[in-house]
């Protein structure tokens, strides 16, 4: 009796299930993002020699945005997650680096740091963002609405302004979400950027020796 190779019959099993099991589906692979400094594209060189030190402070986020999934606004204002589509760094950090970034290629007199910063830093001014909403929204616009404020060396309010900020992407699904973002997050920092170049580059003398 002849034997019949074992692949062969492997071959010819799998042959005949696949009618009965239908086409083989493919599992849907997430997408990861990252938001990008719109404003730095184009960023003239900075200053040897800064007239002054901003520090942007961690951004605050509401926790339905702070998650590694993408999140959007749903007709009746509902949350709605994707679970497909992700960031691929907490969104918080990539907002503080972004607008870090962003500031620093509209002001480039001025040098800009992040939080945290070295104890010996000596931070003329400090960025402090709090947003409340930065997701696309029913209409398919991204909508960033945020309070943010401007302060001292040793932490008196300097500037303090709630505002919002509306952006129309032309990519669909999350691609278009992150692309809105980006815009709607560079139009903020040039309205910080536009408050900061309105005040002194430094503060007095004892302003800044109180700071060390």
């Amino acid at each position: 009796m002849m034997r019949v190779p074992r692949l062969l019959l492997f071959v010819a099993c799998v042959a005949t299930l696949l009618p009965a099991s239908g086409c083989l589906k493919r599992t849907k692979i997430s997408e990861t993002y990252v938001l990008d400094a719109v404003a730095a594209r184009e960023a003239p060189t900075p200053s040897e020699a800064p007239e002054a030190v901003v520090g942007v402070l961690r951004v605050g986020v509401p926790g339905w945005i702070d998650r590694p999934q993408l999140s959007a606004r749903g007709a009746t204002g509902q949350i709605m997650t994707n679970e497909f589509a992700r960031w691929g760094e907490p969104v918080a950090k990539g907002m503080q680096r972004v607008m870090a970034e962003n500031l620093a290629a509209l002001l480039p007199t001025r040098r800009v740091v992040a939080a945290p910063w070295p104890p010996n830093e000596i931070v003329d001014q400090r960025v402090d963002v709090t947003l409340s909403e930065a997701a696309r929204q029913a209409d398919g616009s991204v909508l960033v609405e945020a309070r943010w404020a401007l302060l001292g060396a040793t932490g008196t309010t300097l500037v303090q302004r709630r505002t919002s900020h509306r952006a129309h992407p032309t990519a669909a699904g999350a691609a278009g979400a992150v692309e809105g973002v980006n815009e709607a997050l560079a139009e903020l920092s040039r309205e910080i950027a536009a408050a900061l170049r309105s005040l002194p580059p430094r503060p007095g003398s004892s302003d800044r020796a109180s700071q060390k």
